[in-house]
């Protein structure tokens, strides 16, 4: 099975965002335990990244007066520059989930070995795998070129309608405190999911998806350490 469809299938209802502020975390338990057992070397991919952080050039002035009130509008197509924002963010999070799960590396380590990032990369490079031929690409080609049992993937959402310095001058403007839920400015959202993938079945054998709500986007650097500590309590490669 391609990884484009199991990716489709495992981010199908991830909106878990709850009010302004907060951040919730959603797990789905291994589902098979035989298929775990036989796992002795995971991959981590590049993540799947949608970044549609607003910008002041993207506004528009409701009328031309001094107090005009600034509307957003639907976002253009992506740019070149916009493009290369979302792979930027794609290599981000693969190499930052790697660096979280070995600074926040439990007690009694893991029982599987993780591939280097970069080795990973290299590997997909020499096969002429790029980001964009990705998700077109069979687990059983996945796993013959990586040489790996398993396949660490994520998703992740950048959502901010609003420029940051904006949001927060127009919450100051009404009054409104940071943590207000009924704000008339709209919120920031940042949403993201790790799936685990047995290459020999292809099946999900693990996932977690984290959410939150804000005044502002978390930047990958801020997202990557909040979803790793969603992800350890449950995550199967511990060792307990």
């Amino acid at each position: 099975m391609m990884l484009s469809r199991l990716l489709g299938i495992c981010w199908g209802g991830w909106l878990l965002a709850g009010p302004l502020g907060t951040a919730l975390a959603q797990t789905a338990p291994p589902t098979d335990a035989a298929l775990l057992a036989a796992h002795h070397t995971v991959a981590i991919l590049p993540f799947g990244a949608t970044v549609q952080v607003m910008q002041l050039h993207d506004l528009v002035y409701a009328n031309s007066t001094a107090a005009a009130i600034m509307n957003p509008q639907a976002p253009p197509p992506l740019d070149a520059a916009q493009q290369q924002r979302q792979l930027e963010v794609a290599y981000q999070m693969q190499g930052l989930t790697m660096q979280q799960l070995q600074n926040r590396q439990p007690k009694h380590g893991y029982r599987v070995q993780w591939q280097p990032v970069d080795e990973t990369n290299r590997r997909l490079l020499a096969a002429g795998i790029t980001y964009a031929t990705l998700a077109q690409q069979p687990l059983s080609r996945l796993q013959q070129v990586l040489g790996v049992d398993a396949l660490l993937t994520g998703q992740v959402l950048l959502y901010q309608p609003i420029p940051k310095n904006l949001a927060l001058a127009l919450r100051a403007v009404n009054h409104e405190g940071l943590l207000n839920s009924s704000s008339s400015v709209p919120p920031s959202q940042t949403e993201a999911s790790l799936a685990l993938y047995d290459c020999i079945s292809s099946r999900l054998v693990w996932q977690v998806d984290f959410g939150r709500t804000g005044a502002n986007a978390l930047p990958p650097g801020r997202l990557a350490p909040r979803l790793i500590k969603a992800a350890l309590p449950s995550l199967p490669y511990c060792q307990r």
